[in-house]
């Protein structure tokens, strides 16, 4: 049952109060200062485009929808080696993790859980019909060119799944002509790690390759000492240390056809061997799944004059894999694949001169199997399938009458084949107060499939679900003047029939099953601030959240009511130093042993980072994770690092 896929777990201390105390004073007087760049965001004399808000290339400073862009610049600055603690560390978004590197992980963004967040990689869609979500410990750091991380209803644009928000993933591909970087890293739980990315240009083609190889053995996943067996269905966990190793390459190639045309193809595949815990299987018992993740997508890109242009894309993501234990008659001994297959045509035309049209269809084929949902428990790998035909109309109104109105409409319509149709719309208008002050608005409906896990699950799923419905509101004030940022978003998410896990009692034999909770809902806000003084760069953020079952009036498990992010870096010479400090507020969660509810502590969290260039071509590098060795969990009783220092090494021709 521990399959990436197939898995039931939603994936999903005490804490001094003078460093919250700390966290707060010191955010506070930034948002005061009216500036703001999300952490990690970019920082330019030139505005970077996006296209995830939108599906369209549009200014960052001119997008609607609330957009976090991480650079590859960021990335390495950053130190980044973790795409889910990288991206929790932004406004609105949280994760859980079952253990160390590789294990299951959710991600939440504005309340929605893993399955309403959707993630596409290079346009693919990485969210699986077997799981809903998309596999997070299955990207590699190393292979991303750029992170574009939008917050908020977008199921008008992209169907199911995007209730709280998507993260699309550009694969990395380099914008000069030649380059070649080396990397290596080594340090605490025995992490060794490795990449090469190249970029070479042939006339008018350009080609971009990337390998990457990381392995660590941390710790356990499972802490042993907080397991009380209780058999039949709790004989505790192994308490050796489970590793994690990786193996990932990418490619990109891009050409031009004359001035009008250009052509695209990108692919990456991953390789991943991860130990981990299950406490039905007793403190003697090892397990291990072997996964391998593979994603292509092919573009097209073709202007008819200056008033339309034409762009498709087909592509595929596939994960599949094994989990096998030491006892052969575990659950966990399974295997799963899956598949998603899909193509889409988007026709975009100028109506006036800021304003533009879209019109787009897709098509999407998804496949899952696994021995997990055999009925007769012969260990039979079992398909299911299902297709789903989408059709979409947008209209983005750059500026509008004296300039300073904007306005964002996008209606879809999407029909699956195994739980029928949706209509899904968004509605967002801006309006410039002064020259750097804009006003927000946006509301929007969703719609996401229950997976194949939520239906077919032996015990654990329920065919009768129906799918979940949601609506949002989200009223925002944003602040932009050269090197200063600063955003305010004020945001409701109402959601019927939310499928959740529900908990029962400890003698039931059947533990949990998946329920249409009635209705329930999330609600926040959202403050993000920082600036650039001279070689000095601030990055602040902070969310207050409020998730509510309104059938029982609990808070949804594994949402932090309150989190706040602070980063400081100072570039000097030949040194670049920073620091980043992250608090998140005290959790529910279900006990490991009696899966009855409870409080996990607060916690916070110092990191450290620090770069010495020592010639043009050589940087050293340095980062200490965890600076103040904190006790903390993120789901009861699984591990987390202690303090970590990782020392690592590029030379860049």
């Amino acid at each position: 049952m521990n399959a990436r896929n197939t898995r039931m777990s939603s994936t999903i201390s005490s804490q001094p109060r003078r460093l919250g105390v700390v966290l707060s004073t010191t955010l506070l007087p930034l948002v005061s200062l009216g500036v703001a760049v999300p952490a990690g965001a970019q920082v330019a004399s030139l505005e970077p485009v996006v296209v995830t808000g939108s599906r369209t290339e549009q200014r960052l400073d001119e997008a609607l929808a609330p957009i976090t862009l991480i650079t590859r610049a960021d990335l390495e600055r950053l130190q980044a080696t973790d795409l889910a603690e990288l991206i929790s560390r932004q406004a609105g978004l949280q994760f859980t993790r079952t253990g160390g590197p590789g294990a299951q992980t959710s991600l939440f963004a504005r309340g929605a859980g893993s399955s309403q967040v959707l993630v596409l990689v290079d346009g693919v869609r990485m969210n699986t019909a077997t799981g809903g979500f998309a596999i997070l410990s299955g990207i590699n750091v190393d292979t991303i060119d750029r992170i574009e991380i939008v917050r908020g209803n977008l199921s008008s644009l992209y169907g199911s799944e995007a209730i709280g928000g998507v993260v699309q993933i550009f694969t990395r591909g380099s914008g000069a002509p030649r380059e070649l970087v080396v990397g290596a890293e080594a340090g605490s739980g025995s992490t060794l790690g490795g990449s090469l990315s190249a970029t070479q240009t042939f006339g008018q083609t350009r080609v971009s390759a990337t390998a990457a190889a990381r392995s660590s053995e941390p710790f356990s996943s499972v802490d042993a000492s907080k397991v009380a067996p209780s058999p039949p269905f709790t004989l505790g966990a192994n308490p050796d240390d489970d590793g994690h190793r990786q193996r990932s390459g990418s490619l990109r190639v891009n050409h031009s056809l004359g001035e009008s045309t250009t052509l695209g193809l990108s692919a990456w595949t991953q390789r991943n061997r991860t130990d981990f815990d299950d406490t039905s299987d007793g403190p003697t018992a090892t397990h291990d799944e072997d996964a391998r993740s593979e994603a292509w997508q092919f573009s097209l890109r073709h202007a008819f004059g200056d008033v339309w242009t034409l762009r498709a894309l087909a592509g595929e993501a596939t994960d599949e894999g094994t989990n096998r234990s030491s006892n052969p008659f575990s659950i966990n001994n399974s295997t799963f694949d899956t598949r998603n297959r899909q193509g889409q045509v988007q026709l975009e035309t100028q109506v006036a001169e800021r304003v533009s049209a879209q019109f787009g269809l897709e098509y999407m084929d998804q496949r899952g199997a696994s021995t997990g949902y055999d009925p007769t428990f012969n260990n039979l790998l079992t398909r299911f399938g299902r297709h789903v035909t989408s059709g979409w109309f947008g209209v983005t109104g750059r500026t509008l009458g004296d300039g300073r109105q904007q306005v964002q409409l996008n209606i879809r319509h999407d029909d699956y084949s195994d739980a029928g149709d949706a209509d899904s719309w968004l509605a967002a208008y801006g309006y410039a107060i002064t020259p750097h002050l804009r006003a927000t608005a946006q509301a929007s409906t969703a719609f996401r499939a229950p997976s194949f896990n939520d239906l077919y699950f032996p015990f654990f799923g329920n065919p009768g679900l129906s799918p979940e419905k949601a609506r949002s509101e989200e009223l925002g004030l944003r602040y932009a003047n050269q090197g200063a940022r600063a955003s305010l978003a004020v945001f409701r998410t109402r959601t019927r029939d939310l499928v959740q896990y529900v908990q029962r009692q400890p003698t039931d034999p059947l533990p949990s099953r998946v329920e249409n909770i009635a209705r329930a809902s999330a609600r926040g806000v959202e403050l993000s601030a920082g600036m650039v003084l001279g070689p000095w760069q601030f990055d602040a953020n902070g969310t207050w959240l409020r998730t509510r079952d309104e059938a029982t009036g609990q808070r949804l498990v594994r949402r932090a009511p309150r989190t706040f992010n602070l980063g400081v870096f100072h570039d000097q010479g030949r040194w670049r130093l920073g620091s980043e400090v992250s608090w998140v507020a005290a959790r529910d969660d279900f006990d490991i042993n009696t899966f009855v509810r409870k409080e996990l502590a607060a916690h916070t969290l110092v990191r450290a980072v620090a770069q010495f260039r020592v010639t043009r071509n050589l940087l050293l590098k340095l980062r200490a994770e965890n600076l103040l060795d904190e006790e903390y969990a993120l789901i009861d009783g699984y591990n987390t690092w202690g303090r970590a220092v990782f020392g690592g090494v590029e030379w860049r021709l």
